[in-house]
Parts: structure tokens; sequence; C-alpha cells
């Protein structure tokens, strides 16, 4: 039976919990702490995102192993461990404008060892304009030290799919395990997803391109505007998701261009949320118009669905760039200098991912992509499932051990 505890963070209103290591670190050794004090069996691990450094500490304290579960690919956990490096070599901060989208010459980052080459422009802007005295890159070096020192990295991938990052991890001495696909929880709406596949149903094969931007990413209303009447002018038909925080207060027709709703009304449905995984396995569905968070990418692998990448931040960009770089399974939407949506582009997507060639071949590729994935999942040929068992294994015999010094 597992226990589910809630521990306070100690933190004040408006403190970032991104560096706000003490408080917490606290709070949670002396949970544990205190478990053991009433006769209750200390845990055996501690498992850990890597930007929660402060974790190795406690585990060490408290004399357990400390796991880190990393939620996205290796390729981003890889580039993450390095960045330090990057600093130190002066290879960061860089130099230009941090507002531009793109940039005339890029840098080109060959100092990570077992990758390819590959463009800054991949990486946060908080992280390519930043000095090092800025805490997020102090934090790094946290996240760096603690790496070498975790029992083992857990990560939400695949190997079959990015072999070349894992095999660079493993030339680094992280013992890093492919533990993904993981399902994702899902919340059930049973009159959503009822309209929403009963709208598919009376669309035609591949013919719909599906939008969503996952439970984070949001977009301004200029943006909106701008995606909206690109969507318009594609003529293709859509399914829409636009979650109730992403327009606060305010109503579709406050939000979207005036008569938009009423002049696609017969190809195009707006909802606030869509059973994802079943919309992006529907026939109809051509395309999926994404953020790239990493589960999303991976939801549309499973299902051989060719994207349409937008990525706003985070490990989005290195995700783009495997789907429609390393994989060819997507088109990237072309972007303003500033990184904004403009209906054109907008428009130009859809249009190439739903009918050009380059959506073709994408489709292709994504249909092979999702064999490989099915694949691994095939009982008794599942990496993740063996890595996922042997963890298991591993912690219990040390719970064992611990329980009959």
């Amino acid at each position: 039976m597992i226990s589910v505890h809630v521990l306070e963070d100690g933190l004040e209103p408006g403190d970032n919990s991104l560096f706000s290591n003490s408080t917490m670190k606290e709070s949670l050794f002396a949970f544990i702490h205190g478990e053991q004090e009433m006769g209750v069996s200390r845990p055996t691990c501690i498992v850990s995102e890597p930007f929660a450094p402060w974790t190795l500490e406690v585990a060490q304290r408290a004399g357990i192993p400390r796991v880190e579960f990393c939620a996205s690919n290796a390729m981003s956990y890889l580039v993450l461990i390095n960045l330090v490096h990057l600093y130190s070599e002066g290879i960061f901060p860089e130099k230009g404008s941090p507002t531009k989208w793109t940039t005339e010459n890029p840098v080109m980052l060959d100092h990570i060892p077992g990758l390819p080459p590959f463009r800054s422009e991949l990486l946060g802007r908080e992280i390519r304009f930043n000095d090092a005295s800025h805490p997020f890159v102090k934090l790094l070096t946290e996240i760096v030290s603690c790496s070498k020192h975790s029992e083992r990295v857990l990560i939400n991938s695949v190997i079959k799919l990015e072999p070349m990052a894992f095999k660079a991890l493993q030339i680094q001495g992280v013992k890093a395990f492919d533990v993904g696909p993981l399902p994702m929880p899902g919340k059930e709406e049973s009159s959503s997803k009822a309209e929403c596949i009963s709208w598919l149903n009376s669309q035609g094969d591949h013919s719909v391109i599906y939008i969503a931007f996952g439970s984070v990413a949001t977009l301004s209303v200029e943006e909106m505007h701008e995606l909206a009447s690109g969507l318009e002018g594609s003529g293709c038909s859509f399914m829409w998701v636009i979650r109730k925080d992403n327009r606060g207060e305010k109503e579709l027709p406050q939000i979207l261009p005036e008569g938009f709703l009423e002049r696609t009304k017969d190809r195009g449905l707006i909802i606030s949320w869509a059973p994802q995984v079943e919309v992006l396995s529907h026939r109809a569905v051509g395309g999926f118009l994404s953020h790239c968070g990493w589960n999303s990418t991976f939801e549309s692998l499973q299902e051989g669905v060719p994207m349409l990448c937008c990525p706003r931040f985070s490990d989005q960009r290195i995700n783009c760039h495997y789907i429609c770089e390393q994989w060819n399974t997507g088109v990237e939407v072309m972007r303003t200098d500033t990184g904004g949506l403009e209906r054109s582009y907008v428009e130009a997507g859809v249009k190439a991912l739903l009918h050009g060639e380059e959506g073709l071949k994408a489709r292709h590729n994504a249909q092979r992509i999702m064999a490989i994935t099915k694949k691994s999942q095939k009982e008794g040929e599942r990496h993740s499932v063996a890595n996922l068992q042997r963890f298991y294994d591993d912690m219990r015999a040390l719970c064992c051990i611990s329980d009959n010094p």
C-alpha cells in the first residue's frame, strides 16, 4: 500500500521555489527523522527530479540513495549536466540580443562528448545570456554535482529513439536507464471526450489538424489571433484545445478574431480539454500543432502522427530539433524575430503538414517511429519494463538489508 504525505515547503508568498532549497530540505529531513522516531521504517530511497539537487543532502543525512527521474529525454538531460562547461570555457554568456528567436550566425556547440554539434539556439535564453553569477547558473552547478552522486538516473525515453544520447551518458559515467514511455494520468471529462470523438468521426481521414499547448504553455491574445487567422486561412479542419486558465475570465469571442467562430463553425471545434491519446489515435487526425513538450511529443510518436512544431521554452526546442532534424517526423512553424506567431506562417505550416510533400514524408517517418515504439513495448522486448523491474528489485533488496542489519 502506498501512503501519501503532504509536506509544508516553508516558503513565503513570492519566494522562488526553484532557489529556496533550505526550507524544503529541512522539511523533508524532519519528516524522515520523525517517521524513524515513531518506529516507522525509513524510506528506501529518494526519487528526485534533477532541479531539486537539495534532495542529495537529505538522502545522505538519512543514509539512503538518491535516484534521479528525468521526465524529459536523454539529450535534454545530457545537455543539462554539461552546461557548466560552456560557462567555464567562455562559450556562454553569448553576445547578441536575448530577444531574438534566431540569430544569423548561431554558436555551434561541439563541447558535449558523444553528441554531434548543435545550435545554441536550442537552449533557453536564460541559459545562453546569463553569466556564471546568475542564480540559475549556480543551480546548474549543483545539478551537475548531484548527478554524479545519484545511484541511477531513470529517463522517460526509449533508448532506440536516441541511442547516441544514452551512449554519451554512459561514456560520461552516468548510470542512465530508459523507463519510458510512462503513462500520463488524465482527467476524465466524459462530456468533452464524447464531443471530441463524435466530431472526429464526422471528418475525413488525416484531414484534421489538432492543436494543443499542454498544461503550462500559454498564448497571448495577440498570438491567439494570429493562430486563429492562420487556421482560417489554411481552409483545413481543426480541433483546438484552449485551456480555461489560458483565457482567464474571458469568453472565446473576446480572445479570438471577430466572427472567427461563426466563419469556421463547419470545420472547427474548440474545447477546453481533450483525451489527447485518443484524439491522436483517431483516423481523422492528420497532424498535431504542438508546443513540443516531451509528453506530447512522445504521445504523437506512439500514434504515428506528424507534428507542426511551435516550441516555447525549456526543453521544447531540443524536442523540436529531434522531431524536425533527427527523426524528420514534423515541420517547424516559422516565427517572428522575437519568436511570436504570425498568421501567414501558421497557414503555410498547416498546409505543408496536411497537404504538402514535406508533410507526407513526415507522416511516413512518424509511422516508422511508431513501429519502433510499439515494438519496444512488446512483452519481453521492452527495455523500460526490465529497467523498472531492476530498479524495484534493487531497492527491495536494499530495504531487506536495512531491515536486517
